[in-house]
Parts: structure tokens; C-alpha cells; sequence
């Protein structure tokens, strides 16, 4: 994983040699399109008259920050690419047994993660533009979360983004991210749900 990092770090120092304009980023997430509920437990019934509870897990809200870099295609077209901290928080519910005992449990954490985020955005009409990009991302220390089999998940998600900049350069956006791996995976759920956020962001530009 300290490979994977260095390599974006350095990957994005050459970006940023010939970025013509660039910016500090940040944004709010929320991840509750990825909560999952249900179980696969190897028994069914109830043990000492108490039902075996479902696995849940919910992703709760998650900040980002981060620097931009933007380079100019076209007058309509443009990349952005962008390295980002992230911080992710989740809540994860279950149960273990005691014998025949049944003892539910629930446990809330944050999730750290770095993300390398690239796309390519195309100018609607005056400052209204989308885009669309992948944002290659590793989340460390999954397994601070009670019983998730997962200590580190690296993901591919693809990003769509609809946002508006304006005259001065700053940039408000609203975008979806489709992640391809859970970031929860519980011994007794085979968890179904992908990592899915909505997400808020402003660019605010420091050269260009």
C-alpha cells in the first residue's frame, strides 16, 4: 500500500508540472446507497428463543479534501485531476453467540482513505458543465470496524458530475460515485452492496 501511495503522489507531482490552472478541493459525502442488511448465517431459528438478528451496515456521511489540478482541452472541454484524503464513517451492526446465547452488537468508525481522482468534463452552456472519471481508491485500517473481514479495500468507482463554475474560477459540483467493493464484510453476511456515495464538492482556485 506505501508503494501504491508514493506512485500517485509521484504520478501526480508530473501532472501537476503542466496543469494550467489548480486549486484546493473539498466535499461531504453520503454513503447510505451502499447500506446493506440481511445475513447468510449457517443456521436458521433462534437460540435460547432469541432470533438470530440481521448483519447491517450503513455508511454514514464522509469528508473530502484535497488539490486540483485542471488542464484545458477546447473551449467546452477540460481534465481534472485531483489527489484526495478521505474519511468515511460507518456503522456496523451484528451479533455473536455465547454458547446458545445470542448477543447482538453494534460499533460506528471512521474509515481513512487516499483517492486519485481523474475526468473529463465538457462545457454545457455558460458555467453549467459535466463530467465523468474513475477515482482509484484505498481505504486503510477497514478492520477497525468489529468483525469486518477486510483490513484494506482498493476500489476502481466511476464518477459522474454535474456542476457549474463560476466566473471566478471557483466550481460547485454534485456528483455520483458507483464503487465495485464493499468496504464492510462480516463473517456471517456476505455483504451484496457496493461502496456508493453522493457527494457535494467547491473548488476554490489558487492559480490559474
Amino acid at each position: 500500500m506505501k508503494k501504491t501511495i508514493l506512485s500517485m503522489l509521484f504520478l501526480l507531482a508530473g501532472i501537476g508540472c503542466f496543469a494550467q490552472k489548480s486549486g484546493i478541493i473539498i466535499g461531504v459525502t453520503d454513503g447510505h446507497l451502499g447500506k446493506y442488511s440481511g445475513y447468510a448465517y449457517m443456521s436458521t431459528g433462534t437460540a435460547n428463543n432469541s432470533s438470530y438478528p440481521e448483519t447491517r451496515w450503513t455508511p454514514g456521511v464522509g469528508f473530502n479534501l484535497g488539490y486540483q489540478f485542471g488542464f484545458d482541452l477546447s473551449n467546452r472541454f477540460w481534465i481534472d485531476a485531483s489527489i484526495l484524503g478521505k474519511a468515511v464513517q460507518g456503522k456496523a451492526e451484528s451479533f455473536d453467540l455465547n454458547g446458545n446465547n445470542v448477543v447482538p452488537w453494534s460499533d460506528k468508525a471512521w474509515i481513512w482513505g487516499l483517492a486519485l481522482n481523474g475526468s473529463i468534463n465538457y462545457r454545457i452552456c455558460s458555467g453549467l458543465y459535466a463530467g465523468i472519471g474513475i477515482e482509484p481508491t484505498g481505504y486503510f485500517k477497514t478492520d477497525k470496524l468489529k468483525e469486518n473481514l477486510e483490513g484494506r479495500v482498493f476500489d476502481f468507482p466511476i464518477v459522474l458530475t454535474l456542476g457549474y463554475e463560476f466566473k471566478n474560477g471557483m466550481k460547485l459540483s454534485a456528483s455520483y460515485k458507483h464503487g465495485f467493493k464493499p468496504l464492510y464484510d462480516n463473517a456471517f453476511a456476505s455483504n451484496t452492496k457496493n461502496n456508493k456515495e453522493f457527494g457535494i464538492s467547491l473548488y476554490v482556485p489558487m492559480f490559474k
